[in-house]
């Protein structure tokens, strides 16, 4: 049985450089127009630290899940996403994992299937 395999998404350090957009497309040979995963532009999220005012963050999102755990898979335990994000960002990890790294800030955004 497959282990669930997420994405962990620290919404205080990501620029949306599209590094890991661009390594998703490497990985899987797609064009410029698709990927399985796409680094949003300006979205709003609450936050409570700065008075519960709406603040504007870059974050990459996964269509596929399923993508991400095959390449997370594939290589070893480390989607190819995840070293290419120089602010060290994204994590792809089996579930109960990120879910202790997403305990410890609350910046950080847990996607799963």
């Amino acid at each position: 049985m497959a282990k669930k395999v997420g994405m962990l998404i620290d919404l205080e350090f990501c620029v949306g450089c599209y590094a890991c957009q661009t390594a998703c497309q490497d990985y899987y040979e797609l064009s410029v127009e698709e990927t399985y995963l796409r680094c949003f532009g300006m979205k709003e999220h609450k936050c409570d630290i700065v008075d519960g005012n709406e603040m504007m963050f870059l974050a990459p999102y996964p269509y596929d899940l399923e993508k991400c755990a095959y390449c997370f898979e594939q290589e070893g335990g480390i989607a190819p996403c995840t070293p290419q994000c120089m602010a060290k960002a994204i994590h792809v990890d089996e579930i109960d994992k990120l879910r202790e790294l997403a305990d410890k800030s609350k910046w950080r955004t847990l996607i799963y299937q």
